[in-house]
């Protein structure tokens, strides 16, 4: 009787899962063949459709496949069947590796959802090239919230790719998005800041084992679109090849460092960005925060090497990332001849949480070299120095700024011992509620060669010159006409007016392609007088209807947009200067801007 009872109620115990189970979801018997029409996002879809048809044509344990019916017809019998292999194996892929170490790393996914279905959808469509795929959030909602919600766990791959290893990479990618999406949204009522939720889709191809191999990897790709624009903000997004350069480069970093459970942490609490960040590494139990591991990450980007320092925290970890596949190149290296007072000035601007390294190299010897700083006071500066002597050994500084962010160093032997030194920038005033356009701080510094044995000689000997004292009329802004050319004293960089902004000219080559230009016209001006004229980006040539936005690198990237998407972006028509097409053509073309 007893064991009857126990049967009894080891059968209730299965019936009452079994109801639980199919109470929370369940597995359809789907059918393959059956069309559905699923509304598109046509800023991505090939043809700019806002809806397609697909039909289901294969089902897999993780997520069931429509295929957009209009390509799917278009293909011969041998890409037809090219195509159904592959989607097969991406089926395969998707339900033994990327699903499970995912969901390992980051956490499940919202199943079941809010379709009530176990299994993920996933459309296969023609997409945009620049477009991988995407994951929308709209989908996660009810009609009645969002009118053209699929209302289905989703995500969106582009067919382009389906006959590239890419494939893969791309759906790791956006499953991260969608994991994310429960974690943070419906879990935690948070949202995830943008800089921080591509890197954890970025590192997705890493922990899905796709960058082992690093020749032809996304890795070896993100590496080459960092090389490109090194100097890009971390936290800034607007959705450029560059920011996902960085996001991955900088992910590999952190992630090499503190492991996989290290992620974890950032997706499982209620803080996002920096702030999810550093409760991880209080979890993990170290003393460091987000503000040291990025001077690191900064360092390390430089040397990247592993015996420099200790606990290994200036090199990458990744057996990919070694020193011979990956070290920057500086924005700025310059010589400096052996000469009393011989000096080199340079200004440039950066935004929070951004990179810049400069180089400077000795052309003889007998002197030291002291390096002058000074930053934008709304800035939070750091900048570090590297100083490589000619036995090879290095040794590390920091600049210390004072409240006004200016601060100088004098480094002894400069030629005779030392064989280079680098001079690092970052800025990090926001922490939190990044945006797709930040501010930028201005800041320059000075390398000159002294006699002096002593920071505070070297220091009155750069206060014995001429002080810059500002005019009588700094507090009121000076009266430039438009095309009058610009430098402050002690500053090469040169500057053209144009109405109530200034432009950078970037090179010799672009002030001499303008015949009225006259070296001999440049006007010294102070700094405070400078900043009366805000610094302008964008640039159109005579002609030519396109914007482009023009960087610090020598590149124009094009704002491919329409004129109503430019205003709602917020950018201004008459921030748009109109040049020569011999300096249009002398930058080099970058990924187009979109938003």
């Amino acid at each position: 009787m007893e064991q009857y009872f126990k049967r009894q109620k080891i059968w209730i115990l299965a019936v009452a899962i079994i109801f639980s189970w199919l109470a929370a979801g369940t597995a359809k018997a789907w059918l393959v063949g059956e069309t559905v029409v699923f509304n598109l996002d046509q800023n991505f879809d090939a043809a700019g459709r806002s809806e397609a048809t697909a039909t289901l044509q294969f089902v897999g344990d993780r997520a069931i496949y429509y295929v957009d019916k209009n390509w799917w017809q278009s293909l011969s019998l041998v890409d037809l069947a090219a195509r159904k292999e592959e989607i097969s194996k991406l089926l395969v892929e998707f339900d033994q590796i990327i699903y499970p170490r995912l969901t390992k790393a980051y956490g499940a996914e919202w199943s079941p959802g809010i379709d009530n279905e176990l299994r993920l959808n996933i459309l296969l469509t023609p997409l945009k090239k620049t477009a991988g795929g995407f994951f929308n959030t709209a989908d996660e909602f009810y009609k009645k919230q969002i009118p053209r919600s699929n209302e289905r766990e989703m995500i969106y791959l582009n067919t382009e790719y389906l006959n590239t290893p890419s494939a893969k990479v791309f759906l790791a990618h956006e499953f991260t998005h969608l994991i994310n999406f429960y974690q943070k949204e419906k879990l935690r009522n948070s949202v995830e800041e943008i800089w921080l939720n591509e890197a954890r889709a970025e590192y997705s191809a890493t922990l899905c084992g796709y960058d082992s191999e690093y020749i032809g990897s996304n890795l070896e790709r993100r590496v080459n679109d960092f090389k490109r624009n090194p100097t890009d903000s971390l936290t800034e997004w607007t959705n450029q090849t560059a920011d996902y350069g960085v996001a991955n480069i900088f992910m590999q970093y952190l992630a090499g460092r503190y492991g996989e459970g290290f992620l974890s942490r950032t997706m499982k609490t209620e803080l996002v960005g920096i702030a999810s960040v550093n409760q991880a590494l209080t979890e993990a139990g170290s003393i460091e925060r987000f503000n040291d591991i990025f001077i690191n990450w900064l360092v390390a980007t430089w040397v990247n090497d592993c015996q420099f320092g200790e606990g290994q925290k200036y090199c990458y970890l990744s057996s990919a990332l070694i020193n011979t596949n990956f070290q920057v190149a500086p924005q700025m290296r310059n010589w400096l001849a052996a000469g009393e007072g011989t000096e080199f000035s340079f200004s440039d601007n950066l935004k929070d949480w951004s990179g810049r390294w400069y180089e400077i190299l000795p052309l003889g010897s007998g002197y030291n070299l002291l390096i002058s700083f000074k930053g934008d006071s709304a800035g939070s500066f750091q900048a570090p120095i590297l100083i490589t002597k000619k036995d090879d050994t290095q040794a590390l500084r920091f600049l210390k700024l004072d409240n006004a962010q200016s601060g100088s160093d004098l480094i002894f032997n400069f030629g005779s011992e030392v064989r280079s030194v680098v001079l690092m920038a970052t800025s990090r005033v926001k922490q939190a509620g990044f945006y797709g356009s930040e501010l930028a701080y201005n800041f320059s510094y000075t390398a000159r060669l002294t006699s002096a044995s002593a920071l505070a000689a070297s220091e009155a000997k750069v206060s014995s010159l001429p002080a810059e004292t500002p005019p009588p009329s700094a507090t009121v802004k000076p009266d430039w006409a438009s095309g009058t050319l610009v430098r402050v004293r002690h500053d090469n960089k040169v500057y053209v007016i144009n109405g109530q902004y200034r432009r950078w000219l970037q090179s010799p080559e672009i002030f001499n392609a303008y015949p009225h230009f006259n070296w001999q016209n440049i006007l010294e001006v102070s700094q405070i007088e400078l900043d009366f004229y805000p610094e302008v980006f964008l640039v159109r040539a005579v002609d030519d209807h396109r914007v482009y936005e023009i960087n610090g690198d020598g590149t124009k990237h094009w704002l491919n947009m329409s004129a109503e998407q430019f205003s709602n972006s917020g950018r201004k028509w008459e921030r748009v200067s109109v040049i020569n097409q011999t300096e249009r053509d002398w930058y080099r073309t970058g990924a187009e801007v979109r938003i």
